[in-house]
């Protein structure tokens, strides 16, 4: 369980702001490109479980500050052992599960890269709304991992099991126009506009009965939701043990070595 004591304000690495019947949920890490850290994911947890609990809230706007909506996990303030990595996991489930189920609905305006984790964030809302520079990464199998978040589900839902295993197996990403060509996203916009055309959304959202759009979003996720559930304790798992592998262990050694050359 969360703990209450952590706070989310301007300054913090995600924030929190609320304006009538619209919640705004902002990675505020631009200089590290909105990479998660556990303290990152604690705060969305967090935020996601007081957002679904609010009644006077109706939608969600996710998004990021910088040229990144989210490059991943950070790697550098990742565990080392299996069951911490599991622990890890099951907290990002957490808040991606709440977003992709609360009674909100939840818009996710997406930049730059979108990563791993990050894009799995992105696929935990109703609507995805994508900047033309945007694109979507998906490069566990090089650090010697499986997907999380939800990752392989959202995309297997989304694109289908041959696109998402394509995907998947080869670590490859998906460009702005790919993802609309594909139907993860019906809206791409020149980046300057994405801030703009996102609230404008959101606006047109809230000025729709929000009785209406709850009950649509819940009957169309009636199909999937009970498979969710089954597929988060399956990943978990999974993460474990592909934590505990020597080359998972030696691809992370590389990669960390290769992001602290970088400072």
């Amino acid at each position: 369980m969360v703990g209450k004591a952590i706070e989310y304000n301007v300054d913090s690495v995600v924030t929190l702001e609320k304006q009538g019947a619209l919640a705004t949920v902002t990675l505020n890490r631009p200089e590290k490109l909105n990479a998660l850290t556990q303290e990152m994911r604690e705060l969305l947890a967090l935020i996601a479980a007081e957002i679904n609990e609010d009644k006077n809230i109706e939608v969600v706007l996710l998004k990021a500050n910088g040229q990144a909506f989210c490059a991943g996990a950070d790697l550098i303030d990742s565990p080392d052992e299996p069951l911490a990595w599991r622990r890890r996991v099951q907290l990002a489930q957490r808040q991606h599960f709440t977003f992709s189920k609360m009674d909100k609905i939840v818009v996710a305006a997406v930049q730059g890269p979108a990563v791993g984790g990050g894009a799995a964030l992105a696929f935990s809302a109703d609507i995805v709304l994508m900047a033309d520079d945007a694109h979507f990464s998906f490069p566990f199998v090089h650090i010697g991992f499986t997907p999380d978040g939800g990752m392989g589900y959202f995309l297997t839902k989304k694109l289908g099991p041959a696109m998402a295993m394509d995907l998947l197996l080869t670590g490859d990403s998906l460009s702005a126009i790919e993802a609309k060509s594909h139907g993860l996203t019906r809206r791409v916009v020149p980046a300057v506009d994405l801030q703009h055309e996102a609230e404008k959304l959101c606006q047109q959202l809230l000025e729709t009965p929000y009785e209406a759009l709850m009950l649509t979003k819940n009957l169309c996720h009636q199909s999937w939701a009970n498979e969710l559930d089954c597929y988060l304790g399956h990943e978990a798992n999974a993460i474990a043990l592909a934590a505990s592998t020597a080359s998972h262990r030696q691809a992370l050694t590389r990669l960390r070595a290769r992001l602290q050359a970088r400072k």
